[in-house]
């Protein structure tokens, strides 16, 4: 009988007609619950997305990061385990130094030594004015009691240190400067800062020391020197093709050293202690952001109107940019050991090196993209200019002929 019923109702016209005018919709219910999981999902979608971009876009940040929770996690790993006296302080070193001889160009050495006015310009930045800034910082901080007195001296301290050369050469030539530059001026701080350092730290806090040049100059030898001089020997036996061909993974071997560095630093932070309370690293890592920002605007300002383009090189400005605030770690925390041996606040004279080595990688990688396309932009710009100019003078050359 429901077999007929349906056969009739499939034979009659008129009922198909009045079912197929009828408008029959999904329930809405249904339809609200399959677009807002639709949503989530393509939300969810992009937020990997922009995640994944801006991993591969910062790897060297996301890695410090890492390095530095895992350091946080088991300090005993950095700190014991893996030998930092060794490894950090001298493997990753020479590794650093060996990949930018590597990868360095040597007539591009020679070209940066020439640079007179520009490397004086960045030496005494980097010594006089940052100190400076550092040392009237620390004055106000001290009077209004904002941190410890010691931590206020660890401060200046740390400002009379030289440049860094691992992360001053490798955040340069990320950002598109002149790493050649970078190392020259980074070379000659840290044996300039043997002598100069101990006085700009006498005559700031009024303390009588010593360095035992004996040992310092040796090592800066054998850790810097040498492995920049077997790499630019390597370097001179390689062709071009091969030697770019390998420029990445090489790249990557010496981020991941400077990587291992601050893990193994941070390691022995952790694990000895400070000596001092988070509100003090805080305060004290605000105070370093203000005084960078400051000084990185007066950079930029004096390379622009002493070193205007065209007659200078927008990569030259990317250098100053760095090297002006740079601050060497692996250096800095050897010549306060030897010039504060025995003082019972060794810790607190070493804690603002600790916070603004790191501190001066974090902001280099976050700015560094933006650097990098000054740095393009102004040199097309350039090249166009010059261009312009060579054509004008051809054509004034032709119309006189």
């Amino acid at each position: 009988t429901q077999q007929t019923k349906m056969k009739h109702h499939d034979d009659n016209p008129i009922v198909n007609d009045e079912i197929d005018d009828l408008d029959i919709d999904e329930p809405t219910g249904c339809q609200s619950f399959e677009s807002a999981h639709e949503t989530i999902i393509q939300v969810g979608s992009d937020i990997r997305q922009e995640i994944s971009i801006a991993l591969i876009s910062n790897t060297l940040l996301a890695a410090m990061t890492m390095s530095v929770i895992v350091a946080w996690l088991y300090p005993k790993l950095g700190a014991v385990y893996v030998q930092p006296e060794i490894s950090a302080s001298w493997v990753a070193v020479v590794i650093i130094f060996f990949v930018s001889g590597l990868t360095m160009d040597t007539a591009s050495i020679f070209r940066a030594g020439k640079k007179c006015k520009l490397n004086t310009f960045i030496q005494l930045f980097n010594f006089v004015f940052v100190s400076a800034v550092c040392h009237l910082f620390s004055l106000l901080l001290v009077q209004y009691e904002v941190i410890p007195n010691s931590l206020a001296k660890g401060l200046v301290i740390c400002s009379c240190l030289p440049q860094s050369i691992c992360s001053a050469v490798v955040l340069t030539k990320s950002a598109g400067g002149c790493p050649a530059t970078a190392m020259i001026n980074a070379v000659f701080s840290n044996l300039a800062g043997i002598i100069l350092s101990p006085i700009l730290i006498f005559c700031y806090l009024g303390v009588s020391s010593h360095v035992d040049k004996s040992s310092v100059i040796p090592m800066l030898l054998l850790k810097v020197a040498l492995p920049l001089l077997v790499g630019q020997l390597v370097h001179y036996f390689i062709s071009g093709g091969t030697k770019s061909k390998y420029d990445h993974p090489l790249n990557v071997i010496q981020e991941g050293a400077m990587v291992f560095i601050i893990f193994s630093t941070f390691s022995q932070l952790f694990l000895k202690g400070t000596g001092t309370t988070l509100l003090d690293v805080a305060v004290m890592i605000a105070v370093q952001v203000v005084i960078m920002i400051i000084s990185m605007a007066w950079v930029c300002m004096l390379l622009r109107i002493l070193f205007p383009l065209p007659k200078s090189e927008p990569k030259f400005h990317a250098t100053g940019l760095f090297l002006s605030i740079s601050k060497t770690m692996p250096m800095g925390i050897p010549l306060i050991n030897a010039l504060y041996k025995d003082h019972p606040n060794l810790a607190l004279f070493t804690l603002p090196l600790l916070v603004w080595y790191p501190l001066t990688i974090v902001m280099g990688i976050l700015i560094a993209p933006r650097v990098s396309e000054y740095v393009r932009n102004e040199e097309t710009a350039l090249r166009k200019w010059q261009d312009e100019k060579q054509q004008a003078e051809m054509m004034d050359y032709h119309q006189v002929v």
